[in-house]
């Protein structure tokens, strides 16, 4: 560190002092000039400011992110697209037709009066929700308007979807599960889902079902009756109830 020396007194100040410490004399400080800064190389400075202000560099980096948020604007529109398409679902089951009696079923294989497995298919099950459902209004959301419910089969898979209206558009949310049978509990392990066409990631998926959470409530019944049965197996298109011998 350069001392500064009065050049009255001779006493060394320090280098930010403009006049002595002792006798108030105005320093010399040409000799502050002459020191070599320690800091960046000047070179190095030299090259960091013309990349600085290249005007190459400017319009590469301008162009850069313009097409970023191009990309992320697209990429977001496509998503809500996704969203609002609706997936593949079977059409609206007739009306007059009488579904079938699952719960009836259930409740006699329960208490012992068949021991035959019972096979529904999906279409029949989907009868079967349209029917019960009608009567559940209460037990469902009154944020978004419910329409109805619909199930696809695949091996040791249960698909659901939930067709519901948001001002008069329909809004379709899928979960897919591996379903269980196990000592009178039925477990639902979750491998996915979607939001009209998009898919949805698993481990987002287990926050997602809460949005399925007032038709859990409303087939409950339903669920307690399936959790007396001795094995449950899903096939394509179909699903298998065995009861208790």
């Amino acid at each position: 560190m350069i001392k500064l020396i009065c050049p009255e007194c001779r006493r060394e100040n320090e280098p930010e002092r403009i006049y002595c410490h002792d006798c108030g004399a105005r320093l010399d400080r040409t000799a502050l000039a002459k020191e070599a800064p320690k800091g960046e190389d000047v070179k190095e400075t030299r090259r960091r400011l013309m990349n600085l202000l290249d005007p190459q560099r400017a319009k590469m980096r301008l162009m850069f992110f313009k097409v970023s948020k191009l990309i992320l604007g697209a990429l977001g529109m496509a998503a809500i697209i996704q969203m609002i398409l609706p997936p593949d679902i079977p059409p609206r089951a007739k009306t007059g037709e009488f579904p079938p009696q699952i719960n009836l079923d259930l409740e006699n294989a329960a208490m012992g009066h068949g021991v035959a497995p019972m096979q529904y298919t999906e279409a029949q099950v989907n009868a079967y929700l349209g029917s019960a459902l009608k009567s559940k209004q209460a037990a469902l959301s009154k944020l978004l308007q419910f329409e109805r419910a619909i199930v696809s089969f695949d091996e040791n898979v249960c698909r659901i979807t939930a067709q519901r209206s948001l001002f008069g558009f329909s809004v379709f949310t899928t979960t897919s599960a591996k379903v269980t049978l196990q000592n009178g509990t039925l477990t639902a392990s979750n491998n996915g889902g979607s939001i009209g066409r998009l898919p949805i990631h698993p481990l987002l998926m287990k926050f997602g079902d809460l949005l399925f959470g007032d038709l859990w409530t409303a087939l409950d019944r339903e669920r307690k009756s399936v959790a007396k049965m001795n094995a449950i197996e899903f096939h394509p298109q179909a699903v298998v109830l065995t009861p208790k011998p």
